[in-house]
């Protein structure tokens, strides 16, 4: 009888479950997003087992929404702290336990959210009114008809049963259904990633950007074409592994060496295939079949342009608003590709983007051999007589990020997923990461974020 009591109960609970208001859950998630992109404080709030859902929350959404080492949300239970709820019960009334640290700490833009399975809690009630007198914004979560939360509440989310036991169960799984949906949700939403802040004295005045996958999206899929092409040339090789094998071995140094001029991406291919036992073709050879490869890809993308399509399609999101703003603040800008020079030119123009590159743009010339970024990074820091930490660089390939790190400097790791579009690109991401990125970005269009940090 016991079990089939379980059955029942699990089985019932599922039914009501199911009659949920889920555009309305949904309502209050998209709230709570918004807050958390406001820089606004979630407060919490409930009695007995509601506290505990209330204090649950405040859990899940400091550390569960923390998705990849991003901040969660700024949350706060009032339910939390035994000695203030005891204090104020005893000094003032049960009724202002709530009410009093809410107009303490909280502010317009902050939101209440509030557990109740009658609705009627007189400290409950309490919190809201007051949170109404302060323009915080107010969502509950109840039972049965509601109460006195149905006619005071900007949201309120009743659970579709009278069963208190059960009602609770249902905040408890509301609670859960939101911070997982949230972190679904907050994959696409990064904002900046903060793995290390910035020196608190450094007086930011230099930037160095990439440019194919940092700024400009015309190459996207660039890899696409080297990689296969690499792979085809060592499996004709003597002494040539299983494909998986190569493939491995060609994609880590075709990473390892983004940012330096192709150049040296052929040059590694050349030593590639005199290790497996074969005859190696010049590199320039080799750079000029991968050249012509990928222009075969991507030269319907040029001539877009040249038609007067809108640039921003084939821009990062949110490149020429930092861009913009860095200017404003009279920080220089520099860019520096491993692409030919006459190539980056061309595609800058078509974006419409050199009138932003006051320090210079720089690409790879025939003949130079050295790393053209290092010798870039040393220019900026010699002529306008910098001390490392007053340059920051924005890229999404180990060679900016590792040179301007090891001199002091402070890096961007774009982490741009170049064929949605938006979100990050978990693979780069991990890259960056290693390359030892201070902080990772899946594109500009948190400039405020950004320029907030540098400053």
């Amino acid at each position: 009888m016991m079990k089939e009591y379980l059955s029942n109960y699990s089985t019932e609970i599922a039914e009501k479950l199911l009659k949920t208001d889920f555009e309305l859950l949904e309502e209050i998630i998209q709230k709570l997003i918004e807050t958390k992109g406001k820089d606004g404080t979630i407060f919490t709030a409930g009695n007995g087992g509601s506290a505990a859902t209330a204090s649950h929350m405040a859990n899940d959404f400091t550390k569960g929404c923390r998705v990849h080492n991003r901040e969660g949300f700024k949350i706060i239970c009032l339910a939390d702290s035994t000695p203030i709820v005891t204090c104020l019960a005893n000094d003032f009334s049960y009724e202002d336990i709530f009410s009093i640290p809410l107009r303490t700490q909280g502010k317009r833009g902050d939101v209440l959210v509030v557990f109740s399975g009658s609705g009627n809690s007189p400290n409950i009630v309490k919190a809201v009114e007051t949170a109404k007198e302060m323009n915080i914004f107010t969502i509950g979560f109840s039972g049965r008809d509601g109460g006195k939360l149905a006619g005071l509440c900007d949201l309120l989310l009743i659970a579709p049963t009278d069963n208190m036991e059960q009602l609770e169960d249902m905040h408890m799984i509301y609670e859960h259904a939101m911070s997982c949906a949230i972190q679904n949700e907050l994959m696409d939403m990064w904002g900046v990633e903060i793995r290390r802040y910035p020196k608190q004295n450094a007086k930011i005045k230099s930037a160095l950007f990439d440019f194919d996958g940092t700024l400009s999206l015309i190459r996207e899929g660039w890899q696409d074409v080297m990689i296969p092409y690499f792979i085809e040339v060592l499996k004709e090789t003597p002494k040539a592994e299983e494909e998986e094998e190569i493939k491995e071995t060609v994609r880590t140094f075709v990473d390892t060496l983004t940012g330096k001029q192709t150049i040296f991406q052929c040059i590694r291919l050349a030593e590639e295939v005199a290790a497996r036992g074969g005859q190696p073709r010049e590199a320039l050879e080799y750079k000029t079949e991968y050249l012509r490869r990928l222009r075969e890809r991507i030269e319907h993308r040029h001539e877009e342009l040249k038609a007067g399509c809108d640039p921003e399609k084939y821009t990062v999101t949110g490149a020429r608003r930092l861009l913009k703003a860095l200017r404003e603040c009279g920080i220089k800008t520099y860019l520096a590709s491993g692409t030919d020079e006459e190539d980056v030119l061309m595609e800058v123009r078509l974006l419409q983007l050199e009138d932003y590159f006051d320090g210079g743009i720089y690409g790879a010339l025939d003949g130079v051999t050295d790393c053209s970024k290092e010798l870039v990074i040393r220019k900026i820091i010699s002529e306008n007589q910098l001390s490392p930490d007053q340059l920051i660089s924005f890229g999404d390939g180990y060679v900016e990020i590792e040179l301007v790190k090891n001199l002091g400097g402070y890096t961007f790791g774009v982490a741009s997923d170049e064929v949605r579009q938006k979100g990050i690109n978990q693979w780069k991401r991990e890259r960056l990461i290693q390359a030892g990125a201070d902080a990772i970005i899946p594109d500009f269009e948190d400039t405020d974020k950004i320029m907030e940090l540098i400053r």
